[in-house]
């Protein structure tokens, strides 16, 4: 029952973050994408079925509040936590390069993904070009891999701090 309640808590913590928190955070529509960070972090701590479970469920909540082609992002973040998982037992999360490295692969990740997706199937795209990434979409995996090792550091002290009082 505990367990449950962590997902319940982390996946309601990281909705209000990145659509709720966001746009109050933003410079100029640029803003660190909280649910990728949040399903690497499960993917490395808890192993690939957890991540690739709560990238499907973060993901399938945001097409739900996109107007974009429904199912997207819940298809690429259940990759990205089934890769992350698979790494779970050959990097060790605590460093901070490893957490670095493997949001930044995890954006590329997302990224060709998302164009691949919306080449293959335009209708509903509006503004989005495949394959041409922006000077502000270069930016936003900046902020997103800059502040992971903050995102990461924050969820393992409430971790811990969950283990020892609930």
């Amino acid at each position: 029952m505990r367990k449950i309640l962590y997902y319940i808590f982390f996946y309601v913590l990281f909705c209000l973050l990145q659509f709720f928190f966001g746009r109050y955070i933003n410079v100029y529509g640029i803003f660190p994408n909280f649910i990728l960070i949040a399903v690497v972090y499960l993917g490395l701590s808890r192993g690939r079925l957890t991540g690739e479970t709560m990238g499907f469920f973060l993901g399938l909540t945001w097409d739900a509040f996109s107007t974009d082609v429904f199912g997207v992002r819940a298809i690429m973040f259940t990759v990205i936590g089934y890769f992350a998982g698979m790494m779970n037992k050959s990097f060790d999360k605590d460093q901070i390069f490893t957490q670095i490295i493997v949001v930044f692969f995890a954006n590329v990740i997302y990224w060709a993904g998302f164009s691949l997706l919306y080449y293959i199937i335009p209708e509903g795209s509006s503004s989005y070009t495949p394959f041409v990434i922006t000077m502000q979409g270069s930016i936003k995996i900046a902020v997103t891999v800059v502040i992971t090792p903050v995102i990461f550091y924050i969820l393992n002290a409430m971790t811990k701090f969950g283990r020892k009082h609930i």
